[in-house]
């Protein structure tokens, strides 16, 4: 196979479904024309006896409650694209043949692998709401005509076994053609390549030649090669705004799937989505998630968005939504003979993103101490996959008292006698003051407009306990219990 095609049937009809939730699993029908003379271009598994061509009225008749909706020349773009991603999953050379079809050059491509990658395509369009049958074959021609016959996938090896059965109308005749040639009994393209093309010739010209070619699955063609996306971004605006959460996330579902098989099919990775909602009274609400991974996984990016998305409180409907994912190459990584690390790496990161979407960007990792003298400071950074070694035991063990912070400290009341401090009175501790140590003073950063300094403690209560206090500005703390 050096070509193949990939189509999907009532394009327009798929399209529709899947820019529009109430369409779902309903018998519906794609309208052309305008009053009496308006029928039906396509219609959907579930509209049973209406078929392509019946006036609308007819079928309205056949089938009651079908929903019927013109083209949506926007959703067609859409579903375009993802069929176009799923082809440059297969080769980077794809031409957009038609409205749902695309042809793609597999020439020195694997046989075994590309076959596989055609099957997972399937699969993959069909959860997008595409249909899709692939045909491969020698020829943009013959491949065109094995999709039209694919159930879902057919590979054509014997050219002319595979179009001797095939109707006359794969050819593509003209109407005096197929007059003339019905005239002779010829009904399908073995019966006419039977006749020798010079036969053909003397009786129906060069166009008749062209159609014995074509027949003979002889004709070939120069694909007209699209660039791949270089922007994976997508926009949608609602008439009438939204104003709840289910049409708001099947549109966003829709541009995930869309976004990720563009990026899978660049071999790139999203570190960050950035959602945007438009609203009706000309406001935006924005919100960027940085993937604690970066990945192009649907079902991760769709947890993260589905778990903010049921926090989100605006003033106004939802007039327009905008998904951008900022592209990264996939980072390279061998983990060591010896490390150990996360069982499930993906579950984790995706169960970390969601936290972070319910308690706030930059509230969830892990902390490390910051490089001041500024007490209990600390900044929260990516999680690691791997658990690092255990540190060596230190040549000198730790001496003297340990403190146990509270968080968050307590406020507190002190009193004083003298220079001293006398008695503590807390929410959660009370009582006299029988020793103390301190106090001792630190600051930084005296080159900020907020310098910070802080005067700290040593107190042993009367009824038992040694806690660490701290003094800053006009307020005590209790930070700690010493022990």
């Amino acid at each position: 196979m050096k070509f193949c095609v990939l189509w999907v049937p009532d394009f327009r009809l798929h399209a529709l479904r899947r820019s529009d939730a109430a369409l779902t699993g309903r018998a519906a029908a794609l309208i052309t024309g305008e009053g009496r003379k308006a029928t039906i271009a396509e219609a959907s598994p579930e509209a049973k006896g209406v078929t392509p061509g019946v006036a609308v009225t007819l079928a309205m008749a056949q089938c009651p409650g079908i929903i019927l909706r013109p083209r949506d020349p926007a959703a067609e773009v859409e579903a375009q694209r993802i069929l176009i991603a799923a082809a440059f999953s297969l080769s980077p050379r794809v031409e957009a043949t038609a409205a749902g079809r695309c042809t793609v050059d597999l020439q020195g491509a694997d046989a075994v692998r590309t076959e596989a990658q055609m099957r997972l395509c399937i699969r993959e369009l069909a959860k997008a709401g595409l249909s899709t049958r692939i045909g491969a074959a020698a020829t943009p021609l013959l491949a065109n005509m094995a999709a039209q016959c694919a159930g879902p996938l057919l590979i054509v090896s014997d050219t002319r076994n595979f179009l001797r059965p095939l109707p006359l109308s794969f050819a593509a005749p003209t109407l005096a053609q197929t007059e003339i040639l019905s005239g002779w009994g010829i009904r399908t393209l073995g019966d006419l390549t039977d006749l020798t093309k010079a036969d053909i010739a003397q009786r129906l010209g060069t166009e008749g030649v062209a159609l014995w070619e074509r027949a003979a699955g002889k004709t070939t063609s120069v694909l007209r090669h699209v660039e791949p996306s270089r922007t994976f971004e997508a926009e949608w605006e609602y008439e009438p705004p939204v104003e709840s959460i289910e049409p708001l996330f099947f549109r966003l579902r829709a541009f995930a799937e869309r976004i990720a098989l563009e990026l899978r099919a660049a071999q790139l990775v999203a570190e960050e989505l950035t959602l945007t909602l438009f609203l009706e009274d000309e406001t935006d609400y924005r919100r960027s998630f940085r993937l604690p991974e970066a990945n192009a996984d649907l079902d991760s990016w769709l947890r993260v968005l589905d778990s903010h998305l049921e926090t989100v409180r605006t003033a106004a409907r939802v007039a327009r939504v905008r998904l951008v994912a900022k592209p990264i190459r996939a980072p390279e990584k061998q983990g060591g003979l010896f490390d150990t690390g996360l069982r499930d790496p993906a579950a984790f990161w995706e169960n970390l993103a969601r936290v972070s979407a319910i308690v706030g960007e930059g509230r969830v990792g892990t902390p490390l101490i910051s490089d001041t003298h500024k007490p209990d400071t600390f900044v929260l950074v990516k999680p690691t996959e791997l658990v690092p070694a255990p540190a060596d035991p230190p040549i000198h063990p730790q001496r003297g008292l340990r403190l146990r912070r509270f968080r968050p400290p307590w406020p507190a009341h002190v009193e004083f006698a003298g220079q001293r401090p006398a008695a503590l009175e807390s929410a959660q501790l009370r009582g006299a003051i029988c020793a103390v140590a301190g106090p001792w003073h630190i600051s930084g950063e005296w080159w900020k407009p907020k310098a910070w300094a802080v005067e700290t403690w040593h107190v042993e209560l009367r009824e038992g306990g040694v806690y660490q206090l701290a003094h800053t500005g006009d307020v005590w703390r209790v930070e700690g219990v010493l022990d």
